[in-house]
């Protein structure tokens, strides 16, 4: 017995496997007119132990065989060369007696292999080590690693080496041992996650060139070259989605946050089209759940391009996937013009939209701008409603602009100082055309008040004239036409190259089963796969790696499952927005894990993987915020743009409704919460608040024509859901918050449930969570809607109270208007503020003035800094403020204390709440020689403490000879935060 190879020698060589002596005779019998001498060989590439048993498997151990890059050597039964130099036979092991061509360029044959002894060391590939080795065998420049699970990995002899067991407990070995442990206790519905388990097992060997190993072993991002040939924009182009575009395709680790209605899909789409059509590369589109991958695939065939994308993943989506197998609907997409051509033009239209698209975002800025000048003006006019302003004459012999009147008030305000005052006089003269001195002497507070709200008018003219020439200008060089002929030659070539590829092809033919088999030939028809990140491995052969791997939704995606999609890619580019909810991951399995703690970075408790990927690269990486939106209506998107998004976001929804885009409905007094503890449904619930809802707003948005099915109710209690669903229409669309994010709804209506009950109390954090607002928020598409208790939350310096707060400023609710104090005019001061500091440093000269400008210039940096600080981002101040801009009503005054008022009485500095403008705290800042030596002064500190007594607003004072200044006013800011 032996195994065998035979050769004929009759015109040309002919080689069959056999073993034994009887398939030798039966071989024979076949090939009785082949005449000639046989000889019989002993095959180099068979185990003895497998032709014993009747098969024949190549052995793995001396033989490595490749197609397509791809280890195919166990399925192999033979090979042989064809009759062109450029050609091989293969058989496969289903089907021995028939062979395949393929061209010699696809297949690789390795022969002569040497074994690596590895008896005490470890296997080290890229850095990182592979568990359970059993030992190694190099085949030229390629090794192939047997595992104890009977399964293989093909990887570049450089990457592998026998390293010593020291090197196996390196940082990312630690991290790979920490993940594994914790994969073993995760669940699914309360049972252990089998299918995860099974995924990360194969994590035992992980490719040197994926993405996961630089991001394990902090590695440089590569930087990938970029060519001169212009990107497409099929799916249309704004400024920040191009920069992302391109900043994706240049990294081997780019980030791309989205904030809600960023067009976050639209981006993916233009990436995929750049990447898989017009760079020929392989992706995988993935996320934690199917909703966000089935939003890609929905927008891909509603533009007629889902053939290009397969939905794998789970079996169930696979084996509907292939049930259906797409055709290639591409006749009529041929262009008649030269690619080269198109791209010029694409190219030429880049160009000229390049400073238009910007000038589209900076309209958007104006009208936000000109928004937020008239809701302020509205507050300026309604708490001077009573001043006579009208019948006040001219005081300038010449025009003024919003930016000099800042700059008369600015200097005006140092005339108070006798040092400077006849020098001021004169500058006030010459600079402003003012010559008025007696009547502003006479009525300095009548007179300040007149050009505050002369800035407004003249600040709105100013923002309008800009935005009308913006649009002029866009009108004049036909924006939306230059826009319109890009999309539509990126469409052309890309449909072109389309049609290029899928002309001539045929239906896939593949099965769920056999796909990975011929996966060159799947990939090919369907460059586009799409995944959860939990089932990815499952969907591709071993060892193959995704061109670019796009991970969606990566602020819910766990690092266990995102390991896994990492683990299959060669780049990856993560969209996400940390501002939105994380993943949900269960922490009782803390106290289950037997590894030690690992770098903050890739904890698996408290960091999704996008926050991972930042904490790990922090500035190093990529990263492009998708700054323009198109979901709501400024009004809406104005609260999540100033708590969660340093104002960053750019409105560019059009405004067609004139109902206020923001609504705030209080429950009448009362506790009206329930816990519910027994029986098939717990939870906390609130009937009053869905009442309102039915009784009041649905039957108001009903009056206004607007379709039950438009309108969405959100709950953090999945209880309230519950109760809501048993009483509310059943068009309208119920559900959690969490459950709502990656959705959006015309009208939106968010229920608190909580009072003020201690249970109410205790429930505020998670009620208050900033990713669970911003999420509620942000799904409104025309009207936002918050039910909830009359008082809980009114004092909260937290998310729902901010939210509170920005309500009532926006809509001049009676909790504003009524106050004994008046919102600051914040961007009134806000330029105010900053002239003062300009001419205040100009000041320091003086000797009479520099030490309290130097005390007050120091506070100022202190408060800067103070409230860059999470806990205290809730508030903002200003410098300099007018008493009289502050308290409403002087009538609760001394005849000494509204004379005082309406000389020049200012405090130095003012904190107020940054969404209400409602000022919290004073602080004066007092020199000790201009203090204490001057009994005027004192006079005049005295009033005004009598007068913040009055109206119980606080007041700190800083002495310039004191110390710990800092402290003092963290300690009142604290104070203020807890109520």
């Amino acid at each position: 017995m032996g195994f065998l190879r035979v050769r004929c020698r009759h015109g040309r060589d002919a080689t069959a496997l056999v073993y034994g002596e009887k398939e030798k005779n039966r071989w024979r019998e076949r090939n009785q007119d082949n005449k000639g001498e046989y000889s019989w060989i002993q095959h180099p590439v068979f185990s003895l132990e497998s032709m014993e048993k009747g098969t024949k498997v190549m052995d793995e151990r001396k033989v490595l065989i490749l197609i397509d890059q791809i280890d195919k050597t166990k399925e192999i039964a033979d090979y042989s060369f064809g009759e062109k130099e450029d050609v091989i036979h293969i058989y496969f092991m289903r089907r021995r007696d028939q062979f395949y061509r393929y061209k010699k360029n696809r297949v690789v044959i390795k022969t002569s292999p040497r074994p690596l002894t590895i008896t005490h060391g470890v296997v080290l590939c890229g850095g990182l080590p592979l568990r359970n080795v059993q030992e190694v065998v190099q085949f030229e420049d390629l090794c192939k690693v047997f595992f104890d699970n009977q399964q293989t990995g093909i990887y570049k002899s450089s990457a592998i080496r026998v390293g010593t067991a020291e090197e196996a407990h390196n940082q990312a070995a630690q991290v790979l041992d920490y993940w594994h442990d914790n994969v073993q206790y995760t669940t699914t519905e309360g049972k252990p996650d089998l299918f995860l388990q099974k995924q990360f097992s194969r994590l035992h060997r992980i490719h040197p060139d994926s993405v996961l190993v630089t991001y394990l072993r902090r590695a440089p991002i590569a930087k990938a070259e970029r060519n001169a040939i212009a990107d497409i924009y099929p799916f249309r182009i704004n400024v920040s989605q191009k920069e992302a575009l391109e900043q994706a395709l240049a990294s081997q680790i780019s980030i791309i946050e989205g904030p809600p209605g960023t067009g976050k899909t639209q981006t993916i789409l233009n990436i995929l089209a750049n990447l898989v059509v017009m760079k020929k590369k392989s992706v995988a589109v993935v996320s934690g759940n199917n909703a966000a991958v089935q939003n890609v695939k929905d927008k891909l065939q509603k533009h007629g391009y889902g053939f290009i994308a397969a939905t794998l993943g789970n079996k169930d989506n696979r084996e509907a996937f292939f049930q259906s197998l797409p055709e290639y609907p591409v006749a009529g997409w041929q262009s008649n013009r030269q690619e080269d051509e198109i791209l010029d033009q694409i190219l030429k239209l880049s160009e000229q939209l390049k400073e238009l698209l910007t000038l589209v975002n900076r309209k958007a800025k104006l009208e936000q701008e000109i928004e937020a000048y008239r809701l302020e003006q509205k507050h300026f006019l309604f708490h001077h409603e009573k001043h006579n302003l009208e019948e006040m004459g001219r005081i300038f012999y010449r025009r003024q602009t919003a930016d000099t009147i800042i700059a008369f008030l600015a200097d005006e305000y140092f005339t108070g100082d006798r040092s400077f005052r006849f020098l001021q006089k004169a500058k006030l003269l010459f600079k402003y055309g003012f010559v008025h001195f007696q009547k502003w002497k006479e009525n300095r507070l009548e007179w300040i008040t007149r050009l505050q709200m002369k800035y407004y008018e003249l600040k709105l003219e100013e923002l309008e004239k800009e935005r009308s020439g913006i649009q002029q200008k866009l009108e004049t060089q036909s924006f939306d036409e230059l826009l319109r002929q890009h999309e539509a030659y990126s469409t052309t070539l890309f449909r072109h190259k389309l049609y290029e590829k899928y002309k001539a092809k045929r239906k896939y033919s593949g099965t769920a089963k056999s796909y990975q088999g011929d996966w060159k030939e799947f990939i090919e028809h369907f460059p586009i796969v799409l995944s959860t990140t939990h089932a990815l491995r499952s969907c591709i052969p071993d060892d193959y790696l995704f061109d670019y791997v796009m991970i969606d939704e990566a602020s819910q995606v766990d690092l266990l499952t995102g390991a896994l999609a990492m683990s299959c890619a060669k780049n990856v580019i993560i969209v996400g927005d940390t501002k939105q909810l994380p993943q949900i991951v269960d922490k009782d399995i803390k106290a289950k894990l037997k590894t030690e703690a690992v770098d903050e970075a890739y904890d698996y408790f408290n960091q999704s993987l996008l926050s991972s990927m930042l904490a790990v690269y922090g500035e190093k990486v990529p990263k492009t915020m998708l700054k323009e939106h198109y979901r709501c209506r400024r009004g809406i998107i104005g609260f999540c743009n100033q708590q969660y998004y340093n104002n960053e976001l750019i409105p560019l929804k059009v405004e067609e409704t004139a109902e206020p885009p923001i609504r705030l409905h209080y429950t009448a007094a009362g506790n009206h919460m329930r816990k519910v503890t027994r029986g098939a449904q717990t939870g906390t619930c609130n009937q009053r608040e869905i009442e309102t809802v039915k009784e009041e707003i649905l039957k108001e948005l009903q009056l206004q024509n607007i379709p039950l099915e438009d309108i969405g109710f959100a709950t953090p209690y999945r209880l309230q859901v519950e109760e809501a669903n048993g009483i509310l229409a059943e068009q309208v669309e119920i559900d959690t918050v969490h459950r709502y994010q990656g959705r959006e709804k015309r009208i939106m209506i968010l229920s608190t449930v909580l009072d003020q009950t201690r249970a109410g109390q205790m429930g505020k954090r998670f009620v208050e969570d900033s990713c669970l607002v911003n999420v509620a928020v942000s799904r409104a598409q025309e009207q936002f809607i918050l039910v909830t208790d009359h008082a809980l939350f009114r004092k909260s310096r937290k998310d729902i109270g901010n939210l509170i707060r920005y309500i009532e400023y926006s809509t001049l609710h009676e909790n504003i208007t009524q106050s004994q104090l008046i919102s600051v005019f914040d961007l009134l001061y806000s330029e105010y503020s900053e002239r003062l500091r300009d001419l205040q440093s100009r000041l320091l000269f003086n000797t009479k003035l520099k030490s309290r400008f130097q005390s007050e210039k120091i506070i100022e940096l202190v408060l800067s800094d103070l409230l860059k600080e999470d806990a205290y981002k809730c508030f903002t101040f200003c410098t300099h403020v007018h008493l009289k801009d502050i308290f409403k009503d002087t009538e609760p005054l001394s005849d000494a204390e509204q004379k005082y008022v309406k000389n020049r009485a200012s405090f130095d500095f003012v904190i107020y709440d940054v969404m209400n403008k409602q000022p919290l705290l004073a602080i004066e800042v007092d020199g000790f020689a201009f203090h204490r030596n001057h009994p005027q002064q004192q006079e005049r500190d005295e009033l005004k403490n009598n007068i913040c007594r009055k109206y119980q607003f606080p007041l700190l004072r800083l002495p310039t000879t004191g110390s710990g200044e800092e402290a003092k006013i963290r300690n009142e800011l604290d104070r203020l935060i807890s109520g």
